[in-house]
């Protein structure tokens, strides 16, 4: 009887974690869809003012895709063990510089294209989603029908009471591992400098801009 017991309660269990996990999924991927049409239709809507107004164009697009970003925990990621050794200020920096080069990338990736698509894929349902991580994939096809799969690490933010990124892979890259990784390369060739270290990082992040806007898209 007590081994019954035991079976019953574990099967229950199993259950209502399943149940929370969905739910959890479908959560994080209704943000993630609801965003992702937001920058899409803002993107559609000020494409003619790209560059005639591109402050403008940048300023729309953070204001409907910002939010949903946690620059400042990605910036936590990225420094690693520099974040506390830098001072308030030079985070400040380091974090306003990626936000410009990553909302600058997304758009420049999706400007060239007229006919691109970006599909939602469902939650997955054989991996556990929890309120600090939860991912979510979706799709961006060329018209060429090449496809870039994205994965989005979600979590809950609780005093914001909403979910936000704190992580992207792109095409198999972990964008938060990569750039960690290229940031701590700064330290090293500047023997640990910091500052030093965040001013080189930063010309680094803009010269990748300077040449992805010069590049033909590959469709």
């Amino acid at each position: 009887m007590r081994w019954l017991i035991l079976v019953w309660t574990l099967a229950f269990s199993s259950l209502n974690w399943a149940a929370e996990s969905d739910v959890l999924a479908e959560q994080a991927h209704e943000v993630v869809k609801r965003t992702t049409e937001k920058v899409l239709e803002s993107i559609n809507r000020n494409r003619h003012i790209y560059e005639s107004d591109n402050a403008k164009f940048f300023w729309e697009l953070e204001d409907v895709l910002g939010p949903m970003i946690d620059f400042q925990r990605l910036t936590r990621r990225i420094m690693g063990s520099h974040y506390r050794e830098a001072s308030v200020e030079q985070r400040k920096r380091f974090a306003s510089a990626f936000k410009r080069s990553l909302l600058s990338s997304y758009a420049t990736g999706l400007i060239e294209f007229e006919d691109y698509e970006v599909r939602m894929l469902p939650p997955k349902t054989d991996v556990e989603h929890s309120l600090r991580n939860t991912l979510v994939d979706l799709e961006v096809v060329t018209p060429s029908g090449r496809v870039f799969p994205i994965t989005q690490s979600m979590y809950f933010h609780h005093r914001k009471r909403q979910w936000m990124a704190q992580n992207v892979i792109v095409n198999g890259i972990n964008v938060g591992r990569l750039f960690g990784e290229q940031f701590e390369q700064m330290v090293y060739e500047n023997d640990g400098n910091i500052g030093a270290a965040i001013d080189a990082w930063i010309e680094a992040l803009q010269e990748q801009g300077r040449r992805l806007r010069k590049q033909k898209p590959a469709v």
